[in-house]
């Protein structure tokens, strides 16, 4: 990741400003909504309290009055100043103190009980599902992350979005947002926006945190993850930014020490460090790659500078690169060994997404289209000192012609000029003056962060983002290293990979539910709960297809 200018940071200060003002401008239409929550929850429970007045008759189950109580504390969520929302959870305590699971004492010696490494949408919506749904004791939950919580996303070019909309649908459906990590919350409501931005979702984040009252720690490493032959682990962490520097001047060392390390004891450690921050293909994907520029090292497309630019992959991230450019009007070709355009399949994490495929409609017809070559397989990238004087050569082979089959309801980019295929087997060189945009997705932080020699992996198996993947039992825990769970979009099953917020969030309970029963915690309640939620999947017959080969 190349430094931000302080010109850089002063815009992003800026931006964050402007964020906030747009956010208290919307709530007031959260305020009303949770006006209409506790209307309907008044509805329901007035019955149940006459009932409970009536010594005639049987006191309804605590049970019943669950529903009503979570109206009353979604609409606090939305509206924290919402006094009647409160006094009515007030005339609800003493009837669902008797339903509150009673947390047992430790059944370990380690100060903590779990440590999750990562802040980020699976880092948080972790955290959340550990302490307030399986009730885990928030300070022996400790989250770690090496930069802010959200901090991948604040990474994330300027003009990244989200693909997945977010729509504030609770307390009219039983769905919710596709972009949340925990029921109760909406980043469609707590950022107005349907497609959110990088710094948006991590505003989102920072804020569920905050009102989760989660444990985190930010500036601060993971360096190793060391189990024990007894059980639990042993995690080396190292302060960075700020932190390591607070850390040299309190132990009064030099600038050109280490910063200070120290370990941490947990039963158990939730690996949820994502894989934006690890980018794929800097030096194995073909010979030269390591010449080429991985499109998430770009701050801002806007402020590329240059021109004619040879963008490699051709799925999600290729594709947001392509739509960009053109936006920029830069000139651009793209080159993929799928046609992506002309995929639609029953999974929607192997076809682009509609909001993609609308990008790439409105960038084929701009003044400035790109190309798109497809089947078309990158071999060798390198460098062309002699004819042009510089620049780079990208070398490619044509494969064989595809029948991409649509469904029916698909509507996907048609045929234009600059779509081109050649045959099979013919040999293209494509010259840039610009190092090549290399957009073939994430190798991810447990093939080369601190726990890559805790897991073990699939060797090639399986197809797309399933090849290589972490091998997880059936509670999405290392199958080499017992108490070690994997959280996020590298968690994969019989060819299945949850590579989006709403796949992987629906495996936050099961990790949580082993977690908690490790630790001796009753957890039926709270399982039945995550169903009724559909934030507890575990039988994989519904769902179809497999990973696409580049996310």
């Amino acid at each position: 990741m190349t430094p931000r200018s302080t010109s850089g940071k002063r815009k992003t200060e800026d931006a964050s400003e402007n964020l906030e003002r747009e956010i208290e401008a919307h709530a007031e239409r959260g305020r009303g909504l949770a006006r209409a929550l506790v209307e309907k929850g008044k509805s329901l429970v007035a019955p149940l309290l006459e009932q409970v007045r009536d010594e005639s008759v049987d006191d309804p189950a605590p049970s019943m009055f669950r529903e009503a109580a979570d109206m009353f504390e979604a609409a606090i969520g939305l509206d924290p100043e919402n006094t009647e929302a409160e006094g009515e959870m007030e005339k609800l305590l003493d009837v669902l103190e008797e339903e509150e699971p009673t947390r047992p004492p430790p059944n370990h010696d380690d100060p903590l009980d779990v440590v999750i490494v990562g802040a980020g949408a699976s880092g948080i919506g972790l955290g959340i599902m550990l302490t307030r749904t399986f009730n885990l004791d928030p300070e022996r939950v400790l989250i770690i992350d090496r930069g802010e919580v959200g901090e991948s996303f604040l990474r994330w070019p300027r003009e990244m979005r989200f693909i997945s909309p977010s729509f504030n649908s609770q307390g009219w459906t039983g769905s919710f947002d596709l972009n949340s990590v925990a029921f109760g919350t909406s980043p469609a409501y707590t950022l107005h926006s349907e497609h959110p931005t990088g710094e948006q979702y991590a505003y989102y984040l920072r804020e569920l945190a905050k009102a989760g009252e989660l444990n985190v720690k930010t500036h601060t490493e993971v360096t190793a993850v060391r189990p024990r032959r007894r059980g639990g682990f042993i995690i080396d962490v190292v302060p960075t930014g700020n932190n390591a520097a607070n850390a040299q001047d309190q132990h009064a060392q030099d600038q050109a020490s280490q910063p200070v390390k120290t370990s941490l004891r947990s039963r158990y450690v939730i690996w949820a460090a994502g894989e934006f921050q690890y980018p794929h293909g800097s030096t194995s994907v073909f010979p030269g790659s390591e010449l080429c520029r991985h499109n998430s090292t770009v701050e801002s497309w806007k402020t590329l500078s240059g021109n004619d630019f040879v963008v490699i992959g051709g799925y999600e991230s290729g594709m947001d690169a392509v739509s960009n450019l053109a936006a920029c009007t830069k000139r651009c070709t793209l080159v993929s060994s799928t046609a992506y355009w002309r995929v639609s399949t029953d999974d929607p994490s192997t076809e682009l997404a509609p909001h993609t495929v609308v990008r790439i409609d409105e960038a084929l017809r701009a003044s400035v289209p790109p190309r798109l070559l497809a089947p078309l397989r990158v071999f060798k990238v390198e460098r062309d000192n002699t004819k042009h004087k510089g620049g780079y050569v990208v070398r490619a082979r044509w494969g064989a012609p595809v029948d991409y089959k649509s469904g029916e309801y698909t509507v996907l980019i048609s045929d234009e000029d600059n779509v081109e295929a050649g045959e099979e087997g013919a040999e293209i060189e494509l010259y840039t003056p610009q190092p090549p945009l290399l957009c073939t997705g994430f190798e991810g932080s447990v093939a080369s962060g601190a726990v890559k020699e805790l897991f073990e992996f699939s060797d090639g198996d399986g197809e797309g983002c399933a090849a290589d993947a972490p091998l997880l039992n059936e509670y999405d825990e290392s199958t080499k290293t017992p108490g070690l769970f994997l959280a996020g979009p590298a968690v994969s099953h019989d060819g299945l990979v949850f590579c989006f917020v709403y796949k992987f969030r629906q495996r936050f309970a099961v990790v949580a539910d082993a977690i908690a029963r490790g630790l001796g915690h009753k957890t039926a309640a709270a399982v039945d709960k995550c169903r009724e939620m559909n934030m507890f999947l575990d039988d994989f017959s519904c769902c179809k297809g497999a990973c696409g080969e580049a996310c």
